[in-house]
């Protein structure tokens, strides 16, 4: 018989600090389960990104440094071209890491909720059918904000007041909007009522959710910056080492290899510091649920007559 464990519970009232911290609780309780199986899902990605980020910036060095002026025609539209690549293949996988951190992190949490044991020993293979059911919601709801927000914007460069209002209008509504995906991820609703409840909730507790993401930007951002500091290093290296004549061919198989190491090291820490984003957004959305709609006492409610 398995023991009992003190699982976090899911649908209650929470402070803004109380809920960042049942998120960090969360993935201090689990993050054996949580690392393992992001290793398996995030670390293609990572590499990918990587040799993309490298190639970035190796061209971008290129263009920029060495002079447009001292290349040919050719050369330089072969960089540029390099470059647009380069560029595009972060943004895909910024875009696919991003569905797979969410859909993870509401499938963890799910999971977790359901379980008596919580999430131990549970393994991707074990959770990949809703894994795949939130991907697929969490893509959905993305995409028809991102729709949103083109449509919106197209319109406002048609009206010098819609253009006014755009900045302040998108600030408002993507807050609001950050539960969209997951309410749809968690509640088993289509994806229009899905969106006018994240409105309703989001509005709702608007501060507290801006609050969160801030804070949880923050301290992002600062792991971003001191993981990318060994890969910045690197790429120096190598762009010193490039138009250093006679340069060693181990040093530069070297500063490549290690420039490339601390990018995938560099990339895949990110993410994993990204998934705090996620979990927060689901106890504040768990918050909200409870302050609007009583959850708990609904449930209490309806079960009465099997309360002691």
């Amino acid at each position: 018989m398995l023991e009992d464990i003190d699982k976090i519970p899911f649908y209650k009232e929470r402070t803004i600090g109380e809920r960042m911290t049942a998120a960090l609780d969360f993935l201090r309780d689990n993050w054996v389960v949580m690392f393992r199986s992001a290793i398996y899902m995030l670390l293609p990605l990572s590499i990918v990104q990587s040799v993309a980020i490298n190639s970035f910036f190796g061209n971008y060095i290129n263009l920029f440094l060495v002079g447009v002026d001292s290349m040919g025609v050719g050369n330089e539209l072969g960089i540029i071209l390099r470059l647009l690549r380069s560029y595009g293949i972060i943004i895909v996988c910024l875009f696919i890491g991003s569905i797979i951190l969410q859909a993870f992190a509401f499938t963890m949490v799910q999971e977790y909720n359901e379980r008596e044991e919580g999430i131990e020993g549970v393994t991707l293979g074990m959770v990949w059918n809703r894994m795949w059911h939130n991907m697929k919601r969490v893509m959905k709801s993305t995409m028809l904000m991102m729709v949103a927000v083109i449509i919106f914007g197209a319109f406002s460069l048609l009206n010098p007041i819609g253009l006014i209002l755009f900045i302040p209008v998108i600030v408002a509504m993507s807050v609001s909007m950050q539960m969209f995906p997951c309410i749809y991820s968690f509640e088993d609703i289509n994806i229009k009522n899905a969106a006018l409840r994240s409105i309703r909730l989001g509005f709702g507790t608007w501060g507290g959710l801006f609050i969160i993401n801030l804070v949880v930007g923050f301290v992002m951002n600062i792991i971003e910056q001191v993981v990318a500091v060994p890969w910045s290093i690197a790429l120096a290296l190598v762009s010193i080492f490039t138009y250093i004549d006679e340069t060693p061919q181990w040093i530069m198989v070297t500063v490549r290899v290690l420039s490339f190491l601390f990018g995938v090291l560099m990339m895949f820490v990110t993410y994993i510091a990204m998934i705090i984003q996620p979990l927060a957004t689901a106890y504040h959305y768990a918050h909200a649920t409870e302050r609007k709609d009583s959850i708990t006492v609904d449930s209490d409610i309806d079960n009465f007559e099997n309360l002691e």
